[in-house]
């Protein structure tokens, strides 16, 4: 009785001591009172292998609980929950999962959506600058570096009048 009332610390560390001498006393065995609290299964070995029915006869409404016994196959276990969750009151999506929409088939949004939005972006940040006009082709290429190409002389002498001569020709010819 004194045992009974022992800190389970002190009881622990007894055992330990007394499993290290060899001397390991057999526990005390509980009262029957004792063995049958609420909450409390019994040991395996004392209750019978649960009664299975057969995989095709279950239903819904069939009562799942002997397969989840920890004696059962896990095979026949997730069988078993397979058949259960393939009826389609219990896989019914409910709409609350977050990611079992496909989001790349997405709507455009309406005209006047964007315009709304465009104008917030535009008080709240400023608007855009404008972006600068392209220059000319051949304003372009001579910025860059490179060399001009025949369409681009012959169309830039024509619009100085020299009637295709160049400035050097001119210039040439007045040294003569």
């Amino acid at each position: 009785m004194a045992q009974d009332k022992e800190n389970p610390l002190a009881r622990w560390s007894r055992l330990k001591r007394e499993a290290a001498a060899g001397t390991a006393a057999p526990e005390p065995k509980r009262a029957p009172a004792e063995a049958a609290r609420p909450g409390e299964t019994a040991p395996a070995a004392e209750t019978p292998m649960p009664v299975l029915p057969p995989l095709e006869a279950l239903n819904p409404d069939s009562d799942f609980s002997p397969f989840m016994d920890k004696r059962v196959d896990e095979r026949l276990r997730r069988l078993a929950l397979k058949k259960l969750f393939s009826d389609p009151s219990l896989n019914i999506v409910d709409g609350l999962d977050d990611f079992a929409e496909d989001f790349n088939l997405l709507e455009d949004l309406p005209q006047e959506m964007v315009a709304k939005l465009e104008h917030v972006r535009d008080v709240l940040r400023g608007p855009d600058p404008e972006p600068e006009p392209e220059a000319e082709p051949e304003q372009d290429a001579q910025a860059q570096g490179t060399p001009p190409d025949e369409a681009q002389i012959r169309q830039e002498k024509d619009d100085e009048g020299n009637d295709g001569e160049d400035q050097h020709d001119v210039a040439r010819r007045q040294d003569t």
